[in-house]
């Protein structure tokens, strides 16, 4: 008897491509190309926004001119193409204007559209001025908290106070690779974030380390915090995040996915909404490989 995939819906549109991010750092021309034809491919559905950085956005316009998307299947011929979802991410340290600029520019290209925008709060508030950019809503806004225990919270809090009054999405995102400054967090980091937004009715997303479906070393698996967030929307302590992260049966996380219902999939992807990843096909490989992607 063939043992049956994961419900497809789980993965839809889960994974954004940041292959113009390290360590892949692609050219912007090279991940465009190679976003129209993953936009192409058997894995369509499960891919976000092309992601990239506010000092490629005028490259990423040019390109696109250069190279259009072609029609997609489902437009029709003579219907022109679907224009390709963009996030534009501000690396902590940018000028809010300098992203304000960028969507601008993105806006300007009847081949782009501006899905999300990411970008770091800070202190000061300037990072709310992202909101202000959809006055009637229609985009995300991803806003990265600091790792600090000490810090976290608050900025966790103010988060959630500018998303209560916004028509625009907003969303807690956490860095879950290694950086200059240290180590990946660790699951308990990991498992803390994920209940800080979840307390504050925060959706999130992470970036960065997500690489393979599970765990192992000190990276995360994307397939463990699937599975910890599903255990989270059900009311799971810490004690039980932090085990599930550090999980590294892939038979037992993939049997767990693959009995969630319809409901338990929505809940839990209205919580974790999607990772950036700069191989997208990286993650998918090991979803194939356990059976869960056919």
């Amino acid at each position: 008897m063939s043992t049956p995939p994961a419900p497809r819906s789980l993965f839809h549109r889960w994974i954004d491509d940041a292959a113009v991010f390290p360590p892949g750092s692609a050219t912007v021309p090279d991940a465009w190309s190679a976003h129209l034809a993953l936009r192409a491919g058997r894995y369509a559905d499960l891919l976000g926004p092309l992601l990239v950085g506010t000092s490629g956005a005028r490259e990423l316009v040019a390109t696109a001119a250069g190279r259009p998307p072609a029609e997609d299947a489902e437009t029709g011929a003579g219907q022109g193409a679907q224009p390709v979802d963009v996030g534009l991410v501000a690396r902590a340290g940018t000028p809010v204007e300098d992203l304000v600029d960028a969507v601008g520019a993105v806006r300007g290209s009847p081949h782009l559209v501006v899905a999300a925008v990411e970008l770091a709060h800070d202190e000061e508030g300037r990072w709310r001025r992202a909101l202000e950019l959809w006055p009637d809503g229609g985009a995300r806004v991803a806003v990265e908290v600091p790792r600090d225990p000490v810090a976290q919270p608050a900025a966790l809090d103010d988060v959630a106070a500018a998303a209560g009054h916004s028509p625009v999405e907003v969303l807690a995102k956490l860095r879950t690779q290694a950086t200059g400054g240290g180590p990946p967090p660790t699951p308990r980091e990991l498992a803390e974030f994920l209940l800080g937004a979840r307390s504050r009715g925060l959706p999130l997303k992470l970036t960065g380390g997500l690489h393979r479906a599970v765990a192992h070393g000190d990276e995360h698996g994307a397939l463990n915090v699937l599975v910890a967030v599903h255990h989270l929307e059900d009311g799971a302590g810490l004690p039980e995040l932090v085990a599930t992260l550090q999980m590294q049966d892939a038979g037992s996380l993939a049997a767990l996915v693959r009995g969630l219902d319809e409901d338990a999939v929505t809940a839990l992807r209205a919580r974790f909404v999607s990772f950036g990843c700069c191989g997208v096909l990286d993650p998918v490989e090991d979803l194939v490989g356990l059976g869960l992607l056919t």
